[in-house]
């Protein structure tokens, strides 16, 4: 009686064939491109896409020196590497002293902002402030960056960078305990983990998508003594015949078998499937904070939905982002540039994010009707208040003018 051998039907069925396995690595699916580099890419560039405002800054000397080294482009690329790896730096090079050395308190000029990514950056052996009395008692002091060669991210050596030199950019928050045996303290959580995870069952999902279709139609070949001829080692025989039946029905849409063979072709039922590959969208937008419509690039589903809420969420990500990953490092940098000799930056000044939203002409149609609104309606209740002697026209306008209504303005008491 013949044994049946697993190892024969394998090599009888599939022959050569070998499952292909997905890179797993972020740097690698982020290097693919696709979902997994647009989970990256969009909120790093929406973050600086306005760019920002100095406040104070009437003569636009920081506004110069923020265009001339392309402080918003090296930024947006700071974000991203700290989204990806879960910390990325600033480093400033300048013409006044070395990169070693504390950056003094008058510089000639910033040279150039480099993006230093995380697996380039240690704390130097003992490079820790450790007088008691200084506010930085604790924090690192020096770093050791491995530069990266063109071709081999292993590098060779590294250089010492003091800390006034270095612009941390953080990624996520991370509990303190967990950044024990980090390279950097204030290194963060990656953004793209979970989202990564996930973009990863999605592609999964879309790839066995494809198969159920290639298979909706499925083909089984009974063949006649199968058995006997694997047992007896002829599986490239069996291979030779299955391709041959599979290349007929492709060429004639039929097939010719012996009398003691069989060959069905069965219709599978794929409804089900667009709705599964939805849900797999929703969980790549929920662990990455991105809507479905950005993400996916798919118009708002659902009656009388506008998709404004999410473009709500995914502006309150960005602004997230400005505020607490990106703003530290701008303010120290535009510090950095009022000490660049040359530069008349003023002693007062402050870092605005400019709004991320554009109202449309209709939306500031309607924001001027209501504003008209709101000013009839108050001049009309500042009427009834004067007729019926609530208040006195030297009260009522001392009101107008500390408002500034009308363009009256209030003197001020000499």
């Amino acid at each position: 009686m013949p044994t049946y051998h697993e190892d024969g039907y394998r090599s009888a069925m599939l022959g050569d064939r070998r499952r292909q396995v997905a890179p797993t690595d972020p740097a690698t699916m982020y290097a693919r491109g696709g979902i997994a580099a647009r989970v990256i890419d969009i909120p790093a560039d929406m973050a600086v896409s306005r760019g920002v405002e100095i406040k104070g800054d009437d003569k636009r000397s920081i506004m110069g020196e923020l265009d001339r080294l392309d402080v918003m482009g090296v930024l947006a690329d700071a974000i991203r590497w700290s989204s990806l790896d879960g910390a990325a730096a600033l480093m400033l090079l300048t013409d006044t002293g070395t990169l070693d050395e504390p950056l003094p308190e008058s510089v000639g000029t910033i040279t150039e902002i480099r993006v230093v990514e995380y697996s380039q950056l240690s704390v130097a052996p003992g490079g820790y402030y450790d007088d008691p009395q200084l506010p930085t008692y604790g924090q690192p002091e020096t770093y050791h960056v491995r530069p990266l060669i063109t071709g081999n991210s292993s590098g060779a050596g590294y250089f010492v960078v003091h800390e006034s030199r270095l612009l941390p950019v953080p990624g996520e928050p991370l509990p303190a305990r967990l950044k024990v045996g980090k390279s950097v303290p204030w290194a963060g959580r990656p953004s793209a983990d979970a989202a990564f995870h996930t973009i990863e069952r999605y592609e999964r999902a879309l790839r066995l998508a494809l198969e159920v279709l290639k298979r909706k139609q499925q083909a089984v070949h009974k063949m006649d003594g199968l058995a006997e001829l694997i047992q007896n080692g002829q599986e490239k025989l069996v291979r030779q015949r299955v391709d041959l039946v599979d290349e007929v029905r492709s060429l004639m849409n039929g097939v010719a078998v012996d009398a003691k063979d069989d060959y069905q072709v069965y219709d599978l039922n794929v409804s089900g499937i667009k709705d599964l590959i939805a849900e797999f969208q929703v969980a790549v937008s929920a662990d990455s904070g991105i809507p479905v419509t950005s993400l996916f690039m798919q118009s708002a589903g659902g009656l009388n939905n506008t998709g404004e809420n999410d473009t709500d969420n995914l502006y309150n990500l960005v602004e997230g982002i400005q505020k607490t990953r990106a703003q530290p490092a701008l303010e120290r940098l535009v510090d950095a540039i009022t000490r660049q000799s040359g530069v008349s930056a003023p002693s007062d000044w402050s870092i605005h994010w400019p709004s991320l939203w554009t109202p449309t002409e209709k939306e500031q149609a309607e924001t001027r009707a209501n504003n008209a609104k709101a000013a009839r309606d108050e001049a009309e209740a500042r009427k009834v208040d004067f007729e019926t002697g609530s208040v006195s026209e030297r009260e009522l306008r001392d009101h107008m003018e500390r408002e500034g209504m009308y363009g009256l303005e209030a003197l001020d008491d000499a």
